[in-house]
Parts: C-alpha cells; structure tokens; sequence
C-alpha cells in the first residue's frame, strides 16, 4: 500500500512592492505580517541587528502557514517550502542555522519544513529607541500569556529574581498592562501580528505557537544579555502531550525540553549567543505550582484572572458573555489543580458549571444550547489523559515509556538519568494523588466517574 502524500503548500514571503514567486502563496509584509512600531521600539538595544527583524520575519511566516494549511484526517504532516528573504544571506544559509532551524520545527509540529533564504531588496527600517530603560543585570526572561502557570511561575520567579526577571508580553491581550507602561517597559507587546487571507484559520492545532514564545525569548534575552529563558509550564502541562499524546495526534512538544534544546542550537548558531531554556516548574504538578504562588507572593490572588481554556468566543458563550469550557484537557488541568491546591473558584467562569452532573449535557449552564459532537470528544478526550496519565506506571508499556523519556530528557536537560527517573517518578505518583481525590470528590454518579468506568 503506497503512503498517504502530504498536504503541502509553497509560501514566498513577498516585500513591499514585490511579487511572489510563481505557484507560490504570497505572504506578504505589511500586509500578511504587520509590525507594530511602538512594539518593535521595545525590542530595540545597542544590540539590536538585522538577523533579529528577520528571526521575527521566520517566526510570523512558520505561524502563516501553519494556519494556512489545514491537515488532513488521515494524515497529521504537511509540507511546507517556504521562501523568506533577509538581510544576510550567507549567515541564514548557513548548514548549521538552517538544519537547527528545520529540525526543531520539524519535532515541534510534526510536518516536514524546508526554507530557502535569499537576499532582501531593501533593508528594513531599524527600530528607533529613545526612552526604553533595559535592565543591566538581567539574569532571565519569562514569556507569558494569560495562563495559570504563567501567572504563578512569573510571581515566584520574580519573587526570587527581583529586577533580574524581565517579563516579556506574548499575545495580542493586554488589559493587564496600561498604557504609559507599555511606553516605557521593553517587551511589552508581541511586536508583530499574523493575517490571512479571508480571515479564517484553515487549521487550529496551532504547535507553531511554541516556536513563537521561544523565539520571542531567546530574543530578548539576547538582547539584554540575559543567559535564560525561563519556561514556566509545569509538568502535567509540558511532559503528558509527549508522553501520552491527546486522541490520535502527534505528541506536544511546545513546552518541552527535548524542543528547547534544538531551540538553543539554532540560536547558538544564528546569533552565537549561548541560551539556556529553564523549567523550574517541570517537576511539579500545577497544583503544586499554583499552591505554592497563593502561600508565596503577595499578588498570589491573581490566579483568578487567569485563563486557560482554548475555546473559541462563539463556542463557550453563555447569554451572550464569553466562558471558559470547563471539559476541554485544558480546563480539565484547571480544575484539577485549583482543586489539589484547596482553592476554588466560581462555577460561573465554566460554561460546565457542574462536573458532579450523572450526564455530560446537565452538567453545562442551563441556557447554554451549542452541544456538539465534536465538543463532547473533546470532553471525553480530556477526561481519559489524566486518567491514562494517573495509570501510566501501571501500563505495560510504562517501562518502554519511561526508558525513552528518560534518556531524551537526561540529554535535553543535562542530567543524570537516575536523577531524571526518580523525579519522573515523583511527578507521576503525585498527579495520580490528585486525579484520584478530584474525581472521587465528584461522586460515583458523575459523568465524568462514568466515562473513567467505561
């Protein structure tokens, strides 16, 4: 039987004035990827240089067309032939920069990604930069996002760090930040924004969103002359989707440390500047991340403003005002944790008010009416994780599991494997504690103690 071909798309990133190649999709600057100035200013340092604008230009056209492409039911990989043109050719085409580069997006997303640099046409405009005060003795960067961990990780680490943390705005949402601050703090604001043609993403597994926190990272923290990036996903969050990939797809490599390393190699040989991505956090559950921010920092509260449900507006509205689902994997690491972290929350922030409910429909806000078959996968899918995640070390396939985790983490995170297994260990026994006391706080007639049964 001959294999599946890939779904495959050919992108020329076009300059202003420019015309793409012939059969390829134009992506366009200033069009497709549009520059935010006021952004880009803070970004801008005596270290600034062309080689920084096109790393951002990379990281913007890999989001284009992993949204462009949608994948195909049988087949999760794509192809992607991507022209790009940049300001030094010779260091972009490089062996060493383009295979670090092709080989992490390949582990991170799981297509098969080929690029061809040529020289640009016109220099961008550099950055200007008058009134940005970076730090002098940085020691780390953090991107963050609305996410718990993101918030907890960002108030322990700069509870240790002080002034020494740079915090660094990935996404386009910032209540969180006003604007006088945003014109005097570096790295406020993603500096760049992604737009297709008609609007709509044709697929939404959207993996090339580590890539884009990673490269925002190493750049900053380049910079600044920082030595590292920290990455403030917590164990469940960063080891499972590898571990134990959700349904069919293929494993999660967006915060894990395998992804990282190839992500230090190709910035070690684009820049020369030595990054170290660092996981405090990745032996921990993000109950125990989250606990110890609430016992530990003054702000610890915050955690209630936080968001981690991917869900759409239009899918998880009740009466008109937007919710977290509640029942996607997401949510369900939520709730977890809140709940292994003896904190609470109010059932309104879910549009699954109940998950004590003896069926999945009663179980939602009673004038919430958007049921579907594919939201209830969803649901069922992230039930059975953690379920499968609290069981893998009873699994016959554990030990196949954990001799390749093991070796791959030792050598991504430069430790002993010994260390690695034993901590491994740690963190699977404690979910499993937490997965049991949540889903026997929810009752034996629960949906969700229904579908662990079955």
């Amino acid at each position: 039987m001959s294999a599946i071909p890939l779904s495959e798309l050919v992108v020329d990133v076009v300059e202003p004035g420019a015309l793409r190649r012939k059969g390829a999709v134009a992506c366009q600057i200033d069009n497709n990827i549009t520059f935010d100035l006021n952004a880009l200013a803070s970004f801008s340092s005596h270290k600034w240089q062309p080689a920084v604008y096109d790393i951002l230009i990379v990281a913007a056209v890999v989001e284009f067309c992993d949204r462009s492409l949608a994948r195909s039911a049988l087949n999760w990989g794509r192809k992607f032939s991507v022209h790009v043109p940049v300001h030094d050719h010779v260091r972009w085409t490089d062996r060493a920069v383009t295979r670090a580069l092709v080989e992490a997006l390949n582990l991170l997303t799981g297509d098969d990604w080929n690029f061809e640099f040529r020289s640009r046409k016109a220099s961008a405009l550099a950055p200007v930069q008058d009134r940005m005060g970076f730090p002098l003795n940085a020691e780390a960067v953090l991107a963050f996002s609305d996410g718990m961990d993101s918030c907890a990780v960002a108030g322990l680490e700069g509870k240790r760090l002080g002034n020494r943390l740079v915090r660094i705005r990935v996404g386009n949402k910032q209540r969180d930040i006003s604007s006088k601050e945003r014109r005097r703090l570096p790295f406020a604001a993603l500096p760049y924004t992604v737009k297709l043609d008609g609007g709509r993403n044709a697929e939404s597994t959207a993996r090339s969103r580590g890539f884009k926190f990673s490269v925002v990272s190493a750049i900053a923290a380049y910079l600044i002359d920082a030595q590292s990036a920290i990455v403030p996903e917590s164990g469940q969050g960063a080891l499972a989707p590898v571990l134990l990939p959700v349904g069919q797809g293929y494993e999660d490599y967006r915060n894990h440390p395998v992804f990282t390393a190839l992500m230090e190699r190709f910035f070690n040989a684009l820049l020369g500047y030595q990054i170290k991505y660092q996981f405090p956090r990745l032996w921990k559950t993000k109950g125990e991340t989250l606990r110890e921010f609430v016992d530990n920092c003054s702000d610890g509260a915050q955690w209630q403003q936080t968001r981690s449900c991917w869900q759409q507006s239009r899918q998880v509205a009740v009466s008109g005002k937007r919710r977290q689902c509640g029942i996607c994997a997401a949510c369900m690491l939520r709730r977890l944790s809140v709940h292994a972290a003896g904190l609470s929350e109010p059932s309104e922030n879910y549009v699954w008010e109940s998950l004590k409910s003896d069926t999945w429909e009663a179980g939602a806000a009673k004038t919430f009416r958007s049921f579907t078959p594919a939201l209830r996968e969803y649901s069922i899918a992230g039930v059975l994780h953690f379920e499968h995640l609290a069981s893998i070390p009873d699994s016959v396939q554990y030990e196949l599991i954990k001799r390749r985790s093991i070796s791959e983490l030792a050598r991504s995170l430069g430790e002993s494997p010994p260390v690695v297994a034993q901590n491994l260990n740690r963190l699977l026994q404690q979910h499993a504690m937490e997965w049991a006391a949540f889903t026997s706080d929810l009752g034996s007639e629960s949906f969700v103690r229904q579908w662990i049964k079955t």
